[in-house]
């Protein structure tokens, strides 16, 4: 029988489109960004304080760095660092300059301290969107092509496998990796598609076990998806539709950070769903992952 489990409230956000949390274990910090209200948000679970800053473009994610305070930022037509002490923004690298109407969206580190990142279509969500792993010394590797919306990334354990969710398939793809020069070798594998029209899945994280945790963009929910046969072993319900992404936080990893969205949202539906856009905790029967870093 699936396990279900029920959403709280972490903070009144009101976030257009909140996305990509990452949780600081050395700050107690949770990050995200809100993608159309162009700011980077930053949460002291110690103080409880909400922090937040404007930045002129869209930023599609945030990634920690060992640098305490300075983080990685996917912005449109660039990466940059972000210092939340001083306020700082600072290029490190442009991102298909050559693609005026593409921003970056997801990203995550994998086991090897690299950054994968996605970009996509601002527009009409054509699919231009691309996939690259990208070397703390800016070595850059295009993985992946035409691409719709480009969202959920995760590894497993042994490092075998690299999952990936493009938003407008509706599904989570495998691929076998290798590890030292990242190049996908394998054909891609499906291994869950949703046939809910309803619901896009999203942002994503992995367990121990090797369980997927999925948000679902109009779904009102995280699933949490066995990755070998693609069954829901478990779901979070939250009060509102547009669920966007989930990440472990906590000293034992017992529990997820979820951000979700206005976004899409019409006048009627934010009155039947006025939490839309709030950021939410859950404690689940699974224990996670930290957040990597980026070294710089």
């Amino acid at each position: 029988m699936k396990k279900v489990y029920q959403a709280e409230l972490l903070l009144e956000s009101s976030c257009r489109l909140g996305e990509g949390p990452v949780w600081c274990s050395s700050t107690n910090a949770i990050y995200w960004v809100d993608i159309e209200g162009r700011t980077i948000n930053w949460y002291c679970l110690n103080t409880q304080v909400h922090h937040f800053s404007a930045i002129s473009k869209r930023i599609g994610m945030v990634a920690l760095t060992n640098t305490p305070y300075k983080v990685l930022l996917g912005l449109q037509g660039s990466l940059c660092w972000y210092d939340v002490k001083t306020s700082y923004l600072e290029l490190w690298k442009p991102m298909e300059t050559h693609l005026v109407y593409n921003r970056c969206n997801d990203g995550q580190i994998d086991p090897q301290g690299r950054l994968w990142v996605g970009t996509m279509q601002i527009e009409n969500q054509r699919n231009e969107g691309n996939l690259y792993c990208i070397s703390p010394t800016g070595e850059q590797i295009h993985l992946l092509s035409k691409l719709g919306i480009s969202n959920g990334m995760a590894w497993s354990q042994d490092g075998q496998y690299f999952f990936f969710i493009d938003s407008l398939k509706r599904n989570i793809r495998r691929f076998e990796i290798n590890e030292q020069n990242a190049l996908i070798l394998t054909k891609e594998k499906v291994v869950y598609q949703s046939r809910n029209r309803d619901e896009l899945p999203d942002g994503m994280c992995i367990d121990t076990e090797g369980n997927l945790w999925v948000a679902f963009w109009g779904g009102f929910r995280v699933a949490c998806i066995d990755s070998k046969t693609g069954e829901e072993l478990a779901e979070i319900k939250l009060p509102v539709p547009n669920v966007t992404s989930c990440n472990w936080i906590g000293p034992d990893f017992n529990e997820l950070v979820i951000t979700t969205a206005r976004e899409g949202l019409d006048e009627r539906e934010l009155l039947t769903y006025p939490m839309s856009g709030h950021i939410f905790r859950c404690k689940v029967e699974a224990q996670g992952i930290e957040t990597r870093r980026f070294a710089i």
